[in-house]
């Protein structure tokens, strides 16, 4: 009975309800956004919007550079430094989206020409908007999370989303849910964005008042210089796939393609939403702490998997009914997005178990592995298979870097725990 209230009053379980809770509410919210967009824009207009989406949402993550996970790291371990920290992190990154922006502005007709997307460079000025809105809502985000005001952030994060679904119905209603209108939706986290400047002038001002000493910024150089060495990849396999098979396919391929990702959503944001609140939870706990927590979490997450998985054939009957038969090609993609991401979900204790432990090396080596995978694997495959293959090829590098993490978590756990002899 104790031990049943322990849980039930614990930080992590109730942040991890909030983030869970938050997660539902905004995938449901987008769920209807996509819904929406998929059936009144056709498979090509939406192959389109998700292509200008997709850009958005991986710049937005690989230009971070990693520096997400260095603050609330850091400022987990030194709470009187908090606002410090996360100062010189806003001045980062607006440093970087003014270069983001200047190269688009400059170089984004011939980048897109280069990539085989003519068709995509009219629509950069909206590119270029997403991803400011994107860039500094991640500050924000990431801020809370460091705070583990998980509520706060809920509920910007779920507004945010009724907004967006509210102007698409208007678009819908209003007869205008065109591919041109719709893009105009990605004002939206510009305008959120605007409501938290004075919260990011008070971090640089509190930055400048009281800098951060020359230790602390060596350490947290040393951390981020391995943290941009696994972002990199990370980010890169976040939506490679998704870039490499527009080399090959129609716009209509690519929105039956994305309309499958975002469905996969539906399991695919429980890792991502575990991942929020373990770090700084785990951050917290001494190295041997961190190994016994991993693994009494282990064995919860292998259950849950197993039980999601035997609900993946659910997809043929679901897919039909919410998008209609233009896109019944995604039903395969759907079904090994799921266990793809089923698969990521089992192994993120040990990710981020090593995160906290300090050794970000070893999922760097593994990411590197999984992207050469990958990349070999569609570009095999893709081009004479199809589209489903994209999915598999994925499916199979996360197997590969799930089995290298563990091999290398647990070879370090038994190094860490071996007696010393005399």
């Amino acid at each position: 009975m104790r031990t049943l209230e322990k849980y039930r009053n614990s930080r992590l379980l109730k942040n991890l309800g909030i983030v869970f809770s938050e997660s539902i509410a905004t995938k449901a919210l987008n769920f209807v956004v996509i819904l929406l967009l998929s059936r009144h824009l056709g498979a090509g207009d939406y192959g389109k919007y998700s292509y200008i989406f997709v850009a958005i949402a991986f710049c937005s993550a690989f230009f971070d550079f990693g520096m997400e996970n260095t603050a609330v790291r850091f400022s987990s371990k030194d709470k009187p430094s908090l606002n410090g920290i996360f100062g010189l992190y806003v001045i980062v990154k607006l440093i970087i989206m003014l270069l983001f922006v200047l190269v688009l502005v400059l170089f984004g007709e011939e980048i897109f020409e280069l990539l085989g997307q003519q068709e995509i460079t009219e629509y950069i000025p909206y590119l270029i908007i997403g991803f400011i809105g994107e860039s500094l809502l991640f500050v924000n985000d990431t801020y809370l999370q460091a705070v583990q005001r998980f509520q706060l952030r809920a509920l910007i994060n779920i507004c945010r989303y009724i907004v967006l679904v509210a102007c698409v119905i208007l678009l819908l209603f209003s007869e205008a849910l065109l591919l041109q209108y719709a893009l105009l939706l990605y004002l939206i986290p510009v305008m959120f964005s605007l409501a938290f400047l004075p919260k990011y002038v008070l971090l640089v001002r509190s930055f400048l008042d009281r800098r951060l000493t020359a230790v602390q910024l060596k350490e947290m150089l040393g951390y981020q210089k391995w943290m941009l060495m696994v972002s990199i990849p990370t980010n890169t396999l976040g939506r490679i796939d998704f870039f490499m098979i527009s080399l090959w396919v129609s716009y209509e391929q690519i929105g039956i393609y994305n309309a499958a990702f975002q469905l996969s959503a539906i399991v695919s944001f429980i890792p991502f939403a575990f991942g929020k609140v373990m770090l700084p939870k785990m951050s917290e706990l001494e190295e041997d702490k961190v190994m016994a927590y991993t693994n009494k979490v282990m064995k919860a997450t292998a259950a849950i998997s197993l039980v999601m998985i035997c609900c993946i054939p659910l997809v043929n009957v679901v897919v039909p009914w919410i998008l209609g038969s233009e896109y019944l090609d995604s039903i395969p993609v759907l079904q090994v997005m799921l266990l793809s991401a089923i698969l990521v979900f089992a192994i993120t204790p040990v990710e981020q178990a090593i995160y906290s432990l300090g050794k970000p090396g070893f999922i760097t080596v593994g990411k590197y592995i999984q992207i050469a995978a990958i990349v070999l694997l569609i570009y095999a495959t893709v081009p004479y298979l199809g589209v489903v293959w994209a999915a598999i090829s994925v499916a199979a590098a996360r197997l590969i870097y799930g089995l290298i993490l563990m091999l290398l978590y647990l070879n370090y756990r038994k190094n860490r725990l071996r007696p010393v002899t005399a």
